[in-house]
């Protein structure tokens, strides 16, 4: 097999898990008037549920990157492709919101891992001034799934049912676990090819007491941490509103139905789409900058925040709405440098371990942020109800949109920071 041919190996199998891994991040958006009619639950009980999913992802970062980094990201991610199908199965069949949370906990568990692995993978198999564009790629793949859990999932759903799509979701993800253990393969090496970066200092696997060290080395290092908070300050509240809330938001306030909703919705994932390759490619290729992108898209993004929070008298209306939230998913792009630019500033011999942290405090404050947008629309519920369902308040909303605004004016500031890598490993050498 050429080293071309064996690339697309490495593209298409782990594309396809990561894309069932982002289409469960997403996901209770469309299904969330379901979920608290069959589990009587409230705003921040659904919040709660799914949260779970990114605060496994905090709590597996380190572990996911370790792993990639021992077991090899091979059987890292069939493992975790088999765990996520597990887990999706077991949701659509919960009788109890208690095995609803034990599933979703297995959903976010198995799919921790995907993308530390993929980019572990991506790592030997591409050189370095290709590593952001790859990234990129994977978001695209990501953002797929996003768009498949918006309006295809809602036609779905309103076809066979909630729980009979959710069954049917982890019977395809347990064969593409399957795949990827019987074609993907850690290194060109193992399939007979040479290595894509010759002088790529050798790869063993590293003992307990190294994992540990590589842990607090990229933890340490002050230059790990501008990327991460701004990546988070536009990850937080991107994903927490098209993952839960923003389905809600356009059916209880600007009256659409929920396939409209989510067709509506769908913009932003499309947008993320396009802009994660675009903007991998303007760093690597026509800029070799990393800070100045990063800067321009988090500021951008920041911007679209504003139709979101204007009161009801200066409300726009849902067309005029609809360009916002396309460019809101184009510059929240940025956020997929912080692989890049976090791998550049450690240890080069450590990727596992620098990617997976990236998730920590990034999914740490997504969940939070899940959660706590909850419990703010419970305290402003004035007690409607329809069909089961809460009804809130476009107070309410505002209220949780003009914190995620805030949120990402924070980003913008951490984007300021970043250490410019030139696109090159620059550990142990001052930056540029």
């Amino acid at each position: 097999m050429t080293l071309r041919a064996a690339r697309w190996v490495i593209v298409v199998v782990p594309a396809s898990l990561y894309f069932f891994s982002y289409f469960h991040r997403v996901a209770p958006a469309v299904v969330a008037e379901d979920l608290m009619r069959a589990f009587a639950i409230t705003a921040a009980t659904l919040g709660t549920l799914a949260a779970v999913y990114p605060y496994v992802f905090a709590a597996m970062a380190l572990v996911g990157g370790g792993l990639a980094d021992t077991l090899g990201p091979r059987w890292t991610m069939a493992l975790g492709g088999a765990t996520m199908a597990a887990g999706a199965a077991l949701f659509g069949v919960a009788p109890t919101f208690a095995v609803a949370f034990a599933g979703r906990l297995l959903v976010g568990l198995g799919a921790s891992v995907i993308l530390i692995a993929w980019l572990s993978l991506a790592a030997e198999w591409f050189r370095p001034d290709e590593f952001a564009t790859v990234s990129g790629w994977t978001q695209m793949v990501g953002n797929l799934g996003a768009l498949v859990a918006s309006a295809p999932l809602a036609l779905l759903v309103e076809a066979a049912g909630w729980r009979a799509t959710f069954g049917l979701i982890g019977g395809v993800t347990f064969v593409l676990a399957v795949a990827a253990l019987a074609f993907v393969r850690d290194r060109p090496e193992a399939m007979g090819l040479p290595p894509v970066v010759p002088d790529r200092p050798s790869r063993r696997a590293p003992s307990l007491r190294e994992v540990v060290d590589s842990v607090w080395a990229v933890v340490a290092n002050r230059r790990t941490w501008p990327p991460i908070l701004a990546a988070g300050g536009v990850y937080t509240g991107f994903i927490t509103f098209l993952g839960l809330w923003g389905v809600p938001y356009l059916t209880q306030v600007h009256g659409l139905t929920r396939i409209e909703a989510a067709n509506m919705l769908a913009l932003l994932p499309v947008g993320l789409g396009v802009g994660s390759p675009l903007i991998g490619w303007l760093s690597d290729r026509w800029l070799g900058l990393r800070r100045l992108p990063m800067v321009v898209f988090t500021a951008l993004y920041a911007l679209c925040w504003v139709p979101l929070v204007l009161p009801a008298d200066a409300r726009l209306p849902v067309a005029v709405l609809a360009p916002f939230l396309l460019m809101m998913g184009l510059t929240a792009a940025g956020l997929i440098l912080v692989w890049s630019c976090v791998r550049e500033v450690n240890d080069p011999a450590r990727v596992g371990v620098a990617v997976g942290f990236c998730n920590a405090p990034i999914f740490l404050g997504f969940a939070v942020l899940q959660w706590l947008t909850g419990a703010m629309l419970d305290a402003r519920w004035t007690g409607v109800l329809e069909a089961g369902a809460r009804v809130y308040p476009p107070d309410a909303y505002r209220a949780i949109f003009t914190l995620c605004l805030g949120l990402a004016l924070g980003g913008l500031l951490a984007a300021f920071f970043v250490t410019e890598t030139r696109c090159r490993n620059i550990w142990g050498r001052p930056a540029r």
